[in-house]
């Protein structure tokens, strides 16, 4: 008798089929808590690689303005003033009103070059750039060249 009464009581010696919701949740947290250390292991390696990859692609576009802008002065004015010519520093020229990202570039220092010859101009424009304002270990650097013809009025 006292068998029966413990199957009405819904306790037995049979074995358990599946998992708790306690057991469930319990892996779930233990998976969690894996994947969050495994994350911040690589991290820092994809934040590096994608902050030099986006820093390089601002500076390629500010340079690509750059250099467009000056074919436009020359094509439309003939000629640029001869104090344009020469090595200068152009940094102040890149404001966030015209580039929201400029600011990613830390310590930024554009220089251009110009020079003519022949009728031809040949326009370099350099930027170099750190992660960060201290950041003198790790500089990067991007050149963009142009050859502009000087057009015959």
């Amino acid at each position: 008798m006292k068998e029966s009464a413990k199957v009405k009581m819904g306790v037995h010696n049979r074995r358990r089929l599946g998992l708790s919701m306690v057991e469930v949740m319990a892996g779930v947290i233990i998976f969690t808590l894996i994947f969050i250390f495994v994350f911040r292991a690589f991290a820092p390696t994809a934040t590096t690689s994608h902050s030099v990859l986006r820093g390089t692609t601002i500076a390629m576009n500010a340079c690509n303005w750059y250099l467009n802008d000056l074919e436009r002065a020359i094509q439309s004015e003939g000629a640029l003033d001869s104090s344009d010519l020469g090595t200068k520093d152009i940094t102040s020229r890149f404001t966030e009103s015209e580039f929201s990202d400029i600011k990613l570039l830390r310590s930024l220092q554009a220089t251009s070059e110009i020079k003519l010859e022949n009728n031809l101009y040949t326009a370099k424009i350099s930027f170099r750039w750190s992660n960060s304002e201290k950041d003198n270990n790790r500089p990067h650097h991007f050149e963009m060249f142009r050859l502009i013809v000087q057009p015959a009025f």
